[in-house]
Order: C-alpha cells, then sequence, then structure tokens
C-alpha cells in the first residue's frame, strides 16, 4: 500500500526507515550495475521542474485525538487536488506524491510528524497541521527548515505579526475576521445587548474569546457573564443556568465540535429560548451529527458551507461527492485550495525548491473555492466566510462575506 493511501502513525516510522534502508542498498547496487553495464542515469537534484520524480507534499492532520473527526476531511480535500493535478500532466511533467500522518491534534505527536517530513520524507511543503495548538507547536521547525507550511488552523495566535515566520501560510479566514462578522451580525441584526458567552479552554478558544470581548466593545456592548469549560467535558449544568440565571439575551459559543454539542443538549434541556450563534466549530456536520435536533435554529459563521451555489464551489462539492461518497465540510476545502496555490507556486518559482516556492508563495494569486486568493500581510489567504442557520438538515446562507 503506498503512503498516498495509507494515514501513517508515529509507531510506523522505525519500520518505514528500515524498508527504506533495503529499498536505498538495493537500488544502489542496481545502479551500481545499470553504470558498468554502460546504461546512462538521470539524477533530479537541481530542483527544477520537468522531471518525472514525484514532489512529495507531507499532511499533517488529527485522525485520532481531539479534533479527530475533521481529519477525513482535511484529507479528502488535499487528495482530490492531488489526484485532479496529477490526471491532467501534473506538475510541468511531474506528479505530487501526498503522504499523510496522524499527529493526533497533539502538540508533541506533530513534532514528530513534522521533523519525519522535514529529515526523512524531505517535503517540499507541509499541510497542516489543522488544530492551532499543534501549529504553535511545530511551526518554528519549518521555518528552521526554510520549508512553507500550509495550515488551515485559524486562530489569531497564528498571524504573522504574532508569529513573524516567513514559511506560515493560512489556508482559511481566521477567526479574528470570523468572531468580529459573528459579533456584528448579533450587535446589528439581531440587536442583543446582553450576550453571553460560553467558551472552551484552548488557543483556538481563548484567542477567539479575546477577539469577541474587543468587538463587543466596538458595540458598546457588555458581556453579561463568561462560562468556561474544558474540552472533552461532558456536563455543561451549571455553566449553562449561570448564563440562563444571568438573563443573556443571546448566546455566544466558542467552543470545539464535541463541545458545541454538549452545550446544545444542555440548552435545549433547560429550555432556553434566545438566539444561538456559534463560531467556525459550530457550523459543521461534526457538531450537528452530534447535537442532532437540538442544532436547529443555531446560527454559525462558517468558513465554508456546501449549499453555496457559485460555480466553482458547486463543481468542488460534486467532484468531492462522487469521490468520498459525502458531501465535503470545512475545512476540505482550503486544503484543496492550498494544493492548487502549492502547484502554482512551483510554476512560478519554476522550481521544488522550498526557498523559491515560499517567496512565489507570496505573490501567486488563485481563484479557488474560496475565491480570490493571495497572501496578504498576515499571511492570510482568505478573509471568506458565511453567516448561515441549520435547518434541521442544511445550513441556508444567511450572507456571504465578502
Amino acid at each position: 500500500m503506498s503512503t498516498c493511501n495509507r494515514i501513517l502513525k508515529p509507531g510506523d516510522y522505525i519500520q518505514k526507515e528500515a524498508f527504506v534502508a533495503r529499498f536505498c542498498r538495493k537500488a544502489f547496487v542496481g545502479l551500481v550495475i545499470l553504470v558498468l553495464l554502460g546504461g546512462s542515469v538521470s539524477i533530479w537534484g537541481c530542483g527544477k521542474t520537468g522531471s518525472s520524480q514525484p514532489i512529495k507534499i507531507v499532511l499533517s492532520s488529527p485522525f485520532t485525538g481531539t479534533g479527530s473527526i475533521l481529519g477525513e476531511y482535511c484529507k479528502g480535500g488535499a487528495q482530490l487536488a492531488v489526484d485532479e493535478i496529477n490526471a491532467s500532466g501534473g506538475v510541468a511533467g511531474a506528479n505530487f506524491d501526498l503522504i499523510t500522518y496522524d499527529d493526533q491534534a497533539n502538540a508533541s505527536t506533530a513534532v514528530t510528524v513534522v521533523r519525519r517530513a522535514l529529515d526523512s520524507d524531505k517535503a517540499v511543503a507541509i499541510f497542516g497541521p489543522n488544530m492551532s495548538a499543534a501549529v504553535l507547536g511545530v511551526h518554528i521547525l519549518a521555518q528552521q527548515a526554510k520549508v512553507p507550511m500550509l495550515v488551515g488552523a485559524t486562530s489569531p495566535s497564528l498571524r504573522y505579526d504574532k508569529t513573524n515566520n516567513d514559511y506560515l501560510f493560512r489556508l482559511r479566514a481566521d477567526d479574528g475576521v470570523k468572531v468580529a462578522q459573528q459579533v456584528k451580525y448579533i450587535a446589528e441584526i439581531l440587536k442583543a445587548k446582553k450576550p453571553g458567552i460560553i467558551v472552551g479552554s484552548d488557543d483556538y478558544c481563548t484567542s477567539a474569546l479575546d477577539v469577541a470581548k474587543q468587538a463587543f466593545d466596538t458595540y458598546g456592548i457588555k458581556v453579561v457573564d463568561v462560562e468556561n469549560m474544558k474540552e472533552g467535558d461532558k456536563d455543561v449544568t451549571a455553566q449553562i443556568t449561570k448564563l440562563k440565571n444571568a438573563g443573556i439575551d443571546v448566546l455566544v459559543g466558542l467552543t470545539h465540535e464535541p463541545e458545541a454539542a454538549v452545550v446544545m443538549l444542555k440548552v435545549r434541556q433547560l429550555k432556553l429560548t434566545m438566539p444561538i450563534v456559534g463560531f467556525s466549530a459550530w457550523g459543521v456536520p461534526a457538531f450537528t451529527d452530534l447535537a442532532g435536533d437540538a442544532a436547529i435554529g443555531v446560527i454559525s459563521v462558517q468558513g465554508f458551507n456546501p449549499a453555496d451555489t457559485d460555480p466553482t464551489v458547486k463543481k468542488f462539492v460534486d467532484a468531492y461527492t462522487a469521490k468520498w461518497g459525502k458531501a465535503p465540510s470545512d475545512p476540505a476545502q482550503c486544503y484543496y485550495d492550498g494544493v492548487y496555490l502549492l502547484k502554482k507556486a512551483i510554476e512560478t518559482a519554476g522550481s521544488t525548491d522550498s526557498v523559491k516556492i515560499d517567496e512565489a508563495l507570496k505573490t501567486v494569486e488563485y481563484t479557488g473555492v474560496q475565491g480570490p486568493m493571495k497572501c496578504d500581510a498576515l499571511h492570510n489567504f482568505t478573509n471568506i466566510c458565511y453567516i448561515s442557520q441549520f435547518n434541521g438538515k442544511t445550513w441556508e446562507i444567511i450572507s456571504k462575506i465578502p
């Protein structure tokens, strides 16, 4: 089984290295025999395009642990793009070879994965990790190796003005953008005056909380109550009861998907009737599948909505559904766009040298599933988001921004 069709875990590394060592010894012997017999040998080592040698790229994504429900979407989007590109002639005659690893949404495991990608696989670019906390723990490794890292993680902590990492790029709108739009909708459309917030404990959630508080301040709105929960919590009776007793007129959700489902099940049990507005993790099947009917009526700021009738979105949704047997969900679209962005960067650079690819990524423009994409001053390629409401089956788009 090739690595492009298999998800490798940390325990597989030693076995794979032993196999590679045996393979290389055999290959070397074969090379010597070929030369002695007068054969010609072409070695692709100058970093230029125009060779049949595969271009190795690595996807680091969670398939187990926190965030594992998103791993298949990350891989599905990236693999679809790779297969399309390879089927249409590759990149200047060379195919992409996508190697996928399970980083378990864990920073220490992600370190092992990224080191493997850099030292052994010699990847020209790394996609992921997808979880913000994992990216914070490993992006400096890509910087030190001068290899581009393109992520779907959305914490504002990953902006260029925070990391100063020339090799870190974001493939989705970050939550500084999305949470600001979330608050704008609450203040300007819902006209809420007494928001209450339920928030998770990791950087993805707490960074969003900081943005939300600042955004409410600009409207002169005081947050009535903020209740905390940890990832993995199964009971939020105390927190939801406190929010209810505080007299809030809108509940703002800033948690991961499983915790969002826990919150909504309790909200319905306690019969809270105010509007519920969650950020991006509240707008995906990973949440609605767990919450069931309790999710009906929830409003979310999404990074992607497969109901969008834009022709480029529809083409992606149809291709993804045909290949994988179900519709895509955020963040599939950003890794799909990311692979095509990398293709254009390699073609622009005329090289698979990672430093040259990095420079090209800062200037290339590409119109993808997420619309026009170009690296901005924060190293974000897009600010697109949707305000949508769940009707029990699909997310009805209220507005698309920008």
